[in-house]
């Protein structure tokens, strides 16, 4: 029988929505929320094939983290190590993003 208090819990995607040719993925982990936005290369002066951005808010103000790489994964996997090591300065809450990107394979964003 599963846990349905740990179910409640668990990292989740509870909105995904096209946006500006890419995809936006709202994620709740208990009472931290984080959007991620993934879009592909838009112009040949761009730094990678990807872009992928992370921040826990939509307002103006909310701190954000972009990366580019070669893959979907592998930038999201940039913005994991960026949001770490910045966490503590910009006070981030800690999400575990390797189930991140399993939540986001399981949906074919990765």
């Amino acid at each position: 029988m599963r846990d349905k208090n740990k179910d409640k819990d668990a990292l989740r995607i509870t909105q995904q929505c096209r946006a500006r040719g890419g995809m936006v993925y709202d994620l709740k982990c208990e009472s931290a929320k984080l959007t991620v936005r993934v879009f592909p290369r838009e112009s040949d002066a761009d730094s990678g094939e990807w872009r992928v951005e992370a921040c826990t808010s939509h307002t103006a103000e909310a701190f954000i983290i972009t990366e580019w790489g070669a893959t979907r994964a592998e930038t999201l996997a940039e913005v994991g190590r960026s949001w770490v090591s910045k966490a503590p300065q910009h006070g981030l809450p800690a999400f575990d993003w390797e189930a991140v990107a399993q939540v986001l394979t399981d949906v074919r964003a990765l």
